[in-house]
């Protein structure tokens, strides 16, 4: 179970969505009750895109984690350090102690598990294999800093759907959805569909705040994933104490008596 806490962990960073957590969600279409007017896709996709986040070098922040899958609730706390186009680290603390611990860079992920003493280290494509992403550590990227990830080849169209705007399309692959609110077009929700796997990764976007050097970020976030494989898993994570281009050390030290494990 550590293990796929860290797993959806890595592939999301972040998200928020448990089931009887006592966590809420903000609405995401018209807070208004009058319909939507339909926008063109280049108007939305201009929204998205006109969020400017690249001066963000790196980001810090603690998070509660609440993780539902394979019949079971769980209930954790981490701390994560980014640094942009290098590493993502995190660990994972459960009653204090720490659990497990990971590190993805651009082309591996390394393990801890704490409780098992053991480890593993993997490709970063197989986060893409388990998950069926369309990409590696700059889809991960994107999600540090909720930002849209689009496809060159899928032409986007518009319309509304259950009270957002939405733009969608397909390519022979992968289906995209993506969902904005009505009042300031902010990205509320991103859906990658692999069709031929039958595989789901959708990540929602909520409680937008202010801050001087992100903007309007998110600190509330949801992954819901589903795979023939896996079933139906989520996991939720509520960001808190972010921190950003404030330089963090971090370590990861592979124990010599821990066994390595696939």
């Amino acid at each position: 179970m550590i293990k796929q806490i860290c797993g959806l962990f890595v592939v999301l960073v972040f998200g928020l969505s448990a089931v009887n957590t006592g966590c809420h969600r903000g609405a995401a279409g018209n807070s208004t009750g009058a319909p939507l007017e339909a926008r063109s896709p280049s108007f939305l996709k201009k929204k998205l895109q006109a969020v400017d986040r690249d001066d963000i070098e790196t980001m810090n922040a603690q998070a509660r984690i609440f993780f539902d899958g394979n019949g079971q609730s769980i209930a954790a706390t981490a701390n994560l350090i980014w640094i942009r186009d290098s590493i993502l680290w995190i660990n994972v603390k459960k009653f204090g102690l720490e659990a497990a611990r990971a590190l993805i860079t651009r082309d591996s992920v390394y393990l801890l598990n704490r409780l098992e003493k053991s480890y593993s280290v993997k490709g970063v494509e197989s986060l893409q294999r388990e998950y069926s992403l369309p990409a590696g550590f700059e889809l991960i990227q994107s999600l540090v800093l909720a930002t849209p990830w689009f496809f060159q080849d899928i032409p986007l169209e518009a319309d509304v759907k259950d009270g957002a705007h939405r733009l969608s399309g397909a390519n022979g692959r992968y289906a995209v959805d993506y969902r904005l609110d009505n009042n300031q077009f902010r990205l509320r929700k991103e859906i990658f569909v692999a069709p031929r796997n039958a595989q789901t990764v959708a990540v929602s976007f909520d409680d937008y705040k202010k801050d001087t050097k992100a903007g309007w970020f998110p600190y509330l976030r949801t992954l819901e994933a589903f795979s023939p494989e896996t079933g139906e898993l989520r996991i939720a994570i509520e960001l808190n104490d972010v921190q950003i281009n404030v330089p963090k050390s971090f370590r990861f030290e592979i124990p010599k008596h821990y066994e390595r494990t696939e």
